[in-house]
Order: C-alpha cells, then sequence, then structure tokens
C-alpha cells in the first residue's frame, strides 16, 4: 500500500517578518548598550584625566615655589663686602665693594631688575616679559604668571639640577655667564663634567597659553600650563613659553604678605597677614625687619595656587538631577554653571615659601 506523503509546514511570510523585527530590537539594544558603556567609559576616563591634570599642576608649581629664594648654604662668605661678614651669602648675592667678575649683581649696569630681586614674583592677568623684567597692566579676565626665582649648583645638589623648567641650561643666561666658568687659571672655559665654579641663578615663569589639540577627529583650543625658563632667554630675546599640559582654563596666584615686625618683641610671627595679588604686592610699603628695608615682595611668606581644569573632549559632563542644574565655583568665588558638555573642576592650595634668605652665623 503506498504511504501518503506528509503535508511540509514552514514559517509564512508574517512570521519571518516578525522574527527578524524581534531580532534587529536585540540587535539594536545591544549596539546601544555597548555604545553607552564604551562613551561611559571615555568619559570617566576624561574625568580622571581631568583630576590628574589640576593635580599635576598643583605639585609642578608646589615643587617649584620649594626652590623660591634658595642659594647653597656651603658657599663661603664674599671677602671684599664688610657687610656679608659673619654671613653666608644667600639669595640674593651681593656684589663687593669692589666689584668683581663673578658678581652676580650688577648695580652699575642695573641688574638684577625687581622682578629677580625676591624669590617670588608676579604678574596679574598677562605674561611676564623675560626680556625687560616687566608685567603688562593688569586683567583680571586673563590668567596669572608666577614667576620663581632661585640658585642652584652641581656641587652642592644633585647633577643636572642648574636647568630651567624647559631643560635648558641656565648658564646660557648672560647674568651666569662668568658664574658658570670652571676651567683654566682664572677659570676661562667651561668644562661639562665638572660643575660651575659658582651657583647659577634660576628664573622659571609660569602661566596659561592658548593650544590648539585633535581630540576624537576634532580641533580643540584649549590653554596649556606653559613655562618659561631664563636658560633659553637671552637679554635682548624674549623668552618662549612652552606647553606642559593640556586642560587648564584658569590660573590665579595671590601672595601672603606679613605686614608688621616690632625689632622690640623677643619673637615676631612672619604668618601672612593676609594674601594679596601681585599688583596690591606691588603697593605695599617696605618694612624695616632685622636692620634691613623689606619690600612686599621680600615679605611674602606664602603663595596661594588656584586653577581650574576642564575636561578634553565633548559628552564628557555628568547629568544633572531633575530640576537641579550642576555648578561649580571659579577661583573668584563666583558659582557658575557647568558648560554643556564638559566638566570644570577648581583646585586650591597655599604653599609656603623661604624668601630673601639672609642666614647668619
Amino acid at each position: 500500500m503506498p504511504h501518503p506523503m506528509k503535508k511540509q509546514s514552514g514559517l509564512s511570510l508574517v512570521e519571518l517578518m516578525v522574527a527578524l523585527a524581534i531580532s534587529l530590537v536585540v540587535v539594536a539594544a545591544a549596539i546601544y548598550a555597548y555604545l553607552a558603556s564604551r562613551e561611559g567609559q571615555r568619559s570617566i576616563e576624561r574625568l580622571s584625566a581631568s583630576r590628574e591634570t589640576g593635580s599635576f599642576v598643583l605639585q609642578t608649581i608646589g615643587r617649584e615655589l620649594m626652590n623660591a629664594g634658595y642659594y647653597p648654604a656651603n658657599v663661603l662668605p664674599i671677602p671684599p663686602d664688610a657687610t656679608q661678614q659673619g654671613m653666608y651669602d644667600s639669595y640674593y648675592p651681593l656684589q663687593g665693594a669692589t666689584r668683581v667678575a663673578t658678581d652676580w649683581e650688577n648695580t652699575a649696569a642695573g641688574w638684577p631688575p625687581t622682578a629677580y630681586q625676591t624669590g617670588v614674583y608676579g604678574c596679574d592677568g598677562g605674561q611676564f616679559n623675560s626680556n625687560d623684567g616687566t608685567c603688562p597692566s593688569a586683567n583680571d579676565t586673563e590668567p596669572d604668571t608666577l614667576v620663581v626665582n632661585y640658585f642652584t649648583s652641581d656641587a652642592s645638589d644633585a647633577p643636572g639640577t642648574s636647568k630651567d623648567c624647559t631643560g635648558s641650561f641656565v648658564g646660557n643666561d648672560p647674568s651666569n655667564a662668568q658664574r658658570k666658568l670652571n676651567k683654566g687659571a682664572p677659570p676661562a672655559a667651561v668644562d661639562s663634567a665638572l660643575p660651575p665654579q659658582l651657583p647659577l641663578f634660576v628664573s622659571n615663569r609660569y602661566t596659561l597659553r592658548d593650544t590648539k589639540m585633535f581630540v576624537d577627529n576634532n580641533d580643540l583650543t584649549t590653554k596649556s600650563l606653559s613655562c618659561s625658563g631664563n636658560g633659553q632667554s637671552y637679554k635682548g630675546v624674549i623668552g618662549v613659553y612652552q606647553p606642559l599640559v593640556a586642560g587648564v582654563e584658569d590660573l590665579q596666584f595671590s601672595y601672603g604678605v606679613y605686614t608688621a615686625y616690632d625689632p622690640t618683641a623677643a619673637y615676631n610671627s612672619l604668618a601672612p597677614t593676609r594674601f594679596y595679588t601681585a599688583t596690591e604686592v606691588n603697593g605695599l610699603t617696605a618694612l624695616n625687619v632685622r636692620g634691613h628695608s623689606l619690600t612686599g615682595w621680600q615679605r611674602v611668606t606664602a603663595v596661594r595656587v588656584c586653577l581650574l581644569t576642564r575636561t578634553l573632549g565633548g559628552s564628557t559632563r555628568i547629568a544633572d538631577s531633575s530640576g537641579n542644574t550642576s555648578t561649580y565655583k571659579d577661583c573668584a568665588g563666583t558659582e557658575k554653571n557647568q558648560p554643556a558638555g564638559y566638566q570644570m573642576a577648581r583646585y586650591e592650595q597655599v604653599f609656603g615659601v623661604r624668601n630673601a634668605l639672609r642666614l647668619s652665623y
């Protein structure tokens, strides 16, 4: 008997289209979840990088301020200058009654300018001009400039410390022309394997400069912490500020100054009376301290650093809660709304400094 053929069955066109639609929805959901996860990870990485930028800038400037006004204490007094007898040569080294070639100070030539006579100096809202040692007119809308001065010697410090923040040898500065000599009798040449005969002057200046970057296939304009050192600067040439790290939106400095000193008191606190802007420090009157007339800059014992960082790349701002807009405070203390697509953060720290040292024994 012939077996009857079984009726074949399968998916109808409608069933196939429904299955395909469901598959597309599942794939789209998976792609959306992947893209959201990837974008979330990028946002976290950008926020983390922005925080690292803030910490790096504070550490960089803090380490620099530790050197402000430094002079190696193992250097002998200057014999020709009676005012220096019984005193270590210190910042800044005064020239003898009869000036010698290695004296750093040269009053006849007007050296050093005011900006280099103290360990700390600054400009309000402008870029310091290393050509003439001056600041532009104060501008509250622009980043400040910090100038840190000190002396260093490879003979007393770690080898290679006689370089500025750009890595340039500070012996290139004309003020170090004689002090760096270390070969011959008298020294008339430089042997790179030997330390300089006297400590060399170092001056580093920190400010912000506009920088263009390429992030996520887009051109981005931001600001970078930038530095200029006297190793790359020559008289008659304005030092070039080289970028160090991007993503810094603002940089402001204020200076803690003590404004009272009682010579009859057994103890005087040199704690800052309050913090001043650079313009205000310039306007302070001199104060007699231990027989020395000290300017406002010579009485700076602390520096407050405030900076704002901004994330690099879009879509890095944390979503606002319902009815609550995310805000931040700028360095003036003004509360502002977070910009669309970016996250701003404020960092502030106070650093104590040694300044205008005069070490007696």
